[in-house]
């Protein structure tokens, strides 16, 4: 009976001194792996070598790398990919980023940039602006300018604001700016591509001029698809007269001014 007792505490002993023993190697194995980890983190075999940018034309790469905030030598594996991509994104000109490593060592950051769309003028600058709305940058006003049409680039939107937003914000508070660009993005390629400039220097009661002179008198934008509609069936019937205006602002019952007609 004793023998057995014995043996069976000799055999507990074993078994606890191997457990200790497993822990014991669990905790250098983790010791050593984490070890190896912080080294590996700080080490030159992990440091980043490059980030390139690509997809620019009106951004500089260099904004892109700054707003990135991806120090070349930091470790790629602490790298935040995703708050990269939206501080790139916060920029006025971009609208949209990607940031992806390429390989170990390398970033890569992909830009689609705004595009301009309308060029906002106010009393103090020009505001040029995206498909949303986005104002992108400022422009002077060379003086004589601030009703002139374009000579190539986006049309213009002549308003009564002192000042244009700052870059990065809307001209949504812009007075007529917004009703413009709503027209601009619904009318039909052919008809916008006429368009030289919308006068919104009267909120509610928009005016296009094309580029062949006929000013267009859109009133609200509103109905907008049905006063398209309206004008291009009406450019094509008076296609051999020299127009000088039209009124779509009740498209049932359109106006057209051939240009001795017009009073002005």
């Amino acid at each position: 009976m004793d023998t057995r007792i014995a043996e069976r505490r000799a055999e507990v002993r074993r078994e606890h001194m191997l457990r200790r023993r497993r822990r014991t190697l669990w905790i250098v194995v983790l010791v050593t792996v984490g070890g190896l980890l912080a080294w590996l983190e700080r080490s030159p075999l992990v440091a980043l070598q490059r980030v390139e940018v690509v997809g620019t034309s009106h951004v500089d790469p260099a904004a892109v790398r700054d707003a990135a905030a991806l120090p070349l030598g930091s470790s790629t594996l602490r790298l935040r990919l995703g708050d990269a991509r939206s501080r790139v994104e916060a920029l006025p000109r971009v609208h949209r980023a990607t940031v992806r490593r390429v390989d170990p060592l390398s970033v890569r950051i992909t830009v689609e940039e705004r595009r301009p769309r309308l060029v906002v003028h106010t009393a103090g600058a020009a505001a040029v602006i995206d498909h949303d709305g986005v104002v992108l940058e400022h422009r002077r006003l060379p003086d004589g300018t601030a009703d002139a049409g374009r000579a190539d680039g986006p049309p213009v939107v002549v308003t009564t604001a002192l000042q244009p937003p700052a870059p990065g914000d809307t001209v949504d508070a812009v007075p007529g700016a917004a009703s413009a660009l709503r027209v601009h993005r619904q009318l039909p390629g052919p008809l916008r591509s006429q368009v030289e400039r919308y006068d919104a220097t009267e909120v509610d009661d928009l005016t296009l001029v094309l580029t062949n002179g006929v000013r267009v008198r859109f009133g609200r934008a509103e109905r907008i698809d049905e006063k398209a509609r309206v004008v291009g069936a009406l450019l094509d019937e008076w296609s051999g007269t020299v127009i000088a205006s039209i009124d779509v602002r009740a498209p049932g019952n359109p106006v057209v001014l051939e240009a001795a007609q017009d009073p002005t």
